[in-house]
């Protein structure tokens, strides 16, 4: 009779994997408990043999990017803040290593992460709207219902759960489209009415932009591809909502409307970002940015954005200022790379979740916030691993037929 620990050694991957899906699926629910779960499974994972050597240099832009902030410590005079920059970092040195070893070639893998997701993503919306509903019950208020105040049990920023939305949303709708998954089509239809419903209160402009570009992807497919049934259908769907979403633009006035307007007063933000970088080559360090910044802030009346301490909300000008160009460079690679494969490869999936990256960076430095940059890591490694695997299959296979 195998022991326990005998039990647990030949299931040491199976416990890897597990581990992985749980991590994936908190990373919607809790920062703070996706964090914990992430570094049990680093620590795991190393002493774990895979069947492969690891490959590190799949995520070499990565590890570009990660030279580059710290690079920036060299000629930062606030070494703390510079060492926090790190450590909200610690998902792009950490996803590779766990990725490396529970990766299996295949859409069953990709597909399991993304049920794991949606799953903490419907808990986490759930608890949300349990809470929105207690608190209007108790204080007749409906402002718990919108941004923040519905966040506020999960201690998530909504614009980053917006992100979250329409990731769920557009791997659902792809799912549907091209008739893939093992899901049930009434469970797909109804998943992506919820997360649309959930998105309508805590999505702000730049979200909307970024699920405009998701809607009209598809809607072009239509009018360009051989069409059937279940393709008329989410196309119907998608218009629905797109007709909701320009419904609430023009007769939503007042407060929500000021709110669905992610560009507040970012022009300053930006323009005082740039004004206050005293080299934009090499860029005020990486942990100088916040001082350099809010000095600037003080000493030109904008006291307070000093006091809340603005970043420059936009994801190219605060590297330029924190890294100088190498900051812009290495995230112009790190973002490029996956999109370059995705449309060599014709991965429609990859270019859906990757590209609406860029629109969130344009009012949001998406790679300052640990809910960010756990995100981006997870679908970057995932699609990069999936892309290299099936190029290597080909080759493999050319090389068989030669």
């Amino acid at each position: 009779m195998n022991s326990p620990f005998s039990y647990f050694a030949e299931k040491k991957h199976e416990v890897l994997v597990g581990l992985f899906y749980l991590f994936v699926f908190f990373i919607p629910l809790s920062s703070y408990i996706s964090v914990r779960i992430l570094v049990v499974t680093l620590i795991f994972s190393l002493f774990i043999k895979s069947k492969e050597k690891i490959n590190l240099l799949q995520a070499w832009d990565i590890i570009f990017y990660l030279l580059v902030l710290i690079a920036g410590l060299v000629y930062s005079a606030d070494i703390s803040s510079g060492l926090k920059v790190l450590e909200t970092n610690f998902s792009f040195l950490a996803i590779p290593i766990v990725l490396a070893k529970v990766f299996e070639v295949g859409d069953k893998f990709r597909g399991k992460v993304i049920r794991a997701f949606s799953y903490g993503l419907i808990s986490a919306s759930v608890i949300c709207l349990i809470y929105a509903i207690y608190r209007y019950v108790i204080q007749e208020d409906g402002k718990f219902f919108f941004f923040d105040y519905f966040t506020e049990p999960i201690y998530s920023h909504p614009t980053y759960f917006a992100y979250y939305l329409i990731f769920a949303i557009s791997t659902e709708l792809y799912f549907l489209y091209y008739r893939q998954g093992g899901s049930s089509t009434l469970k797909r239809y109804t998943t992506i009415l919820f997360f649309f419903f959930i998105l309508i209160l805590t999505g702000g402009q730049t979200a909307f932009i970024s699920l405009l570009f998701v809607f009209s992807f598809f809607i072009l497919k239509f009018f360009t591809e051989e069409v059937n049934l279940e393709k008329k259908i989410v196309t119907g769907l998608i218009v629905l909502m797109l007709s909701c979403m320009f419904l609430i633009s023009i007769v939503e006035k007042g407060s929500r409307a000021a709110a669905l307007n992610d560009s507040w007063e970012r022009a300053i933000l930006w323009e005082s970002a740039i004004l206050a970088n005293s080299n934009p080559f090499f860029g005020v360090g990486t942990g100088d940015y916040k001082i350099a910044l809010n000095d600037y802030y003080t000493t030109h009346n904008l006291e307070q954005f000093a006091s809340e301490s603005y970043n420059a909300h936009n994801q190219l000008i605060q590297l330029l200022f924190s890294n100088g160009v190498f900051g812009v460079l290495a995230f112009s690679i790190m973002i490029g790379r996956p999109l370059y494969l995705a449309v060599r490869d014709k991965n429609i999936l990859a270019i859906l979740c990757v590209f609406p990256f860029l629109i969130y960076g344009i009012t949001e430095v998406f790679l300052g916030r640990y809910q960010g940059i756990v995100f981006f890591a997870l679908l970057h490694q995932i699609f990069i691993s999936e892309m290299n695997s099936e190029t290597h299959r080909s080759v493999a296979q050319l090389i068989q037929k030669t």
